[in-house]
């Protein structure tokens, strides 16, 4: 990939102006042309005139042959980029720039491939201050906006302002990669596969159903005070569709509710995007320090492999208005942290084992259905869960202790018993219950408020003295009279 920002630029003013200083020169650019073929060479340092600028003005009939040329015949699902920063250890100033992308572009590249708009694929390179966002339809590329490709690259004060997913104001009720019930067209934000990445003070605004930031490969990448912010929708509201693809599906969802049907189940909040901050299982060891979700599908989901040799971080991060806060697994240690149960649970602490959770609840009540404040399943983990000082009163929403989450972490679904072993638990949350599984041993569970025991309470309370039916007889006298 790198060598495909080495054979095409395009056309466009490259001006160099020639700094009085001992450091390196200084080359600006003032055309995305400019700057590809700025970039696409070593140990420069770039300065952007700040403005706006446009894809479309940049993808021209060269530049698109270009991108075929390289790419050629689509096999499996390569990467297909707009732009490409190629070179080394480049310095490059985009403070005041931005690269306005228009979704209709997304048909003018090679189809069938990974859509990447912008790759950073050389090493060691720093990018300051650039601005992306998207104009045009409500479209999705299926890809990313930005994708941190080479190594030991530093992105800092990078914003995306992300637009375009198909369809839109369901969340994944509709599917999320398989199976699906209609067509997606994803759009995802930031993706980072090299190793010894470091983001600083990046955000992404996502209108569009996709990541904010997923971290897909590499070792020993990091995120410091970076931001994610998605949009929610009841799915009260969604049933009040007249028109749309929900509807014209009868309202079938890929999830089981309760009632065991697959349909969009009343009075739940959903994110209409992805998760904020995501890793998976080849990231290796992660660490995300200061950053923050809000109304994010997962605030944190962290998906490191049960056999890592190393630990993901999670530390002084907060979780707002997600559908689940922190979703966790093996490997992880998650220090000073905090979310609330506005839309969903604090956390899922799904398996795995050897993980450390350390959390705080914060916020308000929940504002739409939520039924438990955590479930903790898995082998061998830490778990201390505490309530901000001079906590409001909340709903006694239980923290199950042996029990996994729901099928696909989907609220509407019921969480299963699952086993808990060897877990460390505390809860200084007096007034969430916590409810303890039958497939727990060699645990120790302490709470401040209640603990009962779950097949307590699935005990039947008594006989209400009805039919076998159930049904009360009818007629009238005391025979009748309501119970």
């Amino acid at each position: 990939m790198k060598g495909l920002a080495g054979k095409w630029f395009g056309t466009g003013c490259l001006w160099i102006a020639l700094v009085a200083s001992s450091a390196a020169k200084a080359v600006k650019v003032d055309s995305l042309a400019a700057l590809a073929e700025a970039a696409a060479r070593n140990e420069r340092q770039i300065e952007m005139v700040p403005g706006v600028y446009r894809m479309a003005d940049y993808l021209t009939d060269e530049v698109l042959k270009g991108v075929r040329d390289e790419v050629g015949p689509i096999k499996g699902r390569p990467p297909v980029p707009m732009f490409v920063f190629r070179g080394d250890k480049n310095r490059i100033d985009l403070r005041g720039v931005t690269i306005e992308i228009d979704t209709t572009l997304y048909t003018k590249l090679p189809q069938g491939g990974y859509t990447r708009c912008l790759i950073v694929a050389g090493a060691g390179n720093t990018i300051d201050g650039l601005t992306i966002r998207n104009t045009g339809p409500n479209r999705g590329s299926g890809g990313n906006i930005l994708s941190v490709q080479g190594d030991d690259n530093t992105l800092e004060n990078v914003t995306l302002h992300v637009f375009g997913s198909q369809p839109w104001g369901y969340g994944d009720l509709l599917g999320k990669g398989g199976p699906n019930l209609v067509a997606l067209e994803k759009q995802s934000g930031v993706q980072v596969i090299g190793s010894r990445s470091l983001l600083r003070h990046c955000r992404v605004f996502s209108r569009a159903f996709g990541h904010c930031f997923y971290i897909q490969g590499g070792e020993g990448s990091r995120l410091e005070d970076c931001y994610a912010e998605a949009s929610v929708r009841s799915t009260t509201d969604m049933l009040a569709d007249t028109a749309g693809p929900a509807f014209k599906l009868g309202f079938r969802s890929v999830y089981k509710n309760r009632d065991g049907r697959f349909i969009i189940t009343p009075g739940y909040t959903k994110s209409l995007s992805e998760d904020g901050f995501r890793t998976y299982g080849n990231a290796g060891s992660v660490t995300l320090l200061n950053c923050t979700a809000i109304n994010t599908r997962a605030g944190f989901e962290i998906g490191v492999r049960d056999d890592s040799e190393t630990k993901t971080v999670v530390e002084n991060c907060v979780a707002r208005g997600c559908e689940r806060g922190f979703l966790i697994g093996s490997q992880t240690i998650v220090r000073r942290s905090r979310g609330d149960v506005a839309h969903g649970p604090l956390l899922y602490l799904r398996g795995g084992h050897s993980s450390e959770v350390e959390l705080e609840l914060i916020g308000d009540p929940p504002r739409s259905l939520v039924h438990v404040l955590a479930t903790i399943a898995g082998e061998g983990h830490k778990v201390r869960l505490s309530a901000q000082r001079g906590f409001g009163k909340l709903p006694a929403l239980p923290i199950l202790v042996g029990f996994g989450m729901p099928m696909h972490a989907e609220m509407a679904s019921e969480p299963l018993p699952a086993p808990a072993l060897d877990i460390d638990f505390e809860s200084s949350i007096d007034f969430a219950p916590v409810i303890v599984g039958d497939e727990i041993a060699g645990s120790t569970i302490k709470t401040s408020g209640r603990r009962v025991a779950d097949a307590d309470l699935r005990k039947d309370p008594g006989p209400w003295g009805l039919p076998s039916d159930g049904i009360a007889p009818g007629g009238s006298g005391k025979d009748s009279a309501p119970r």
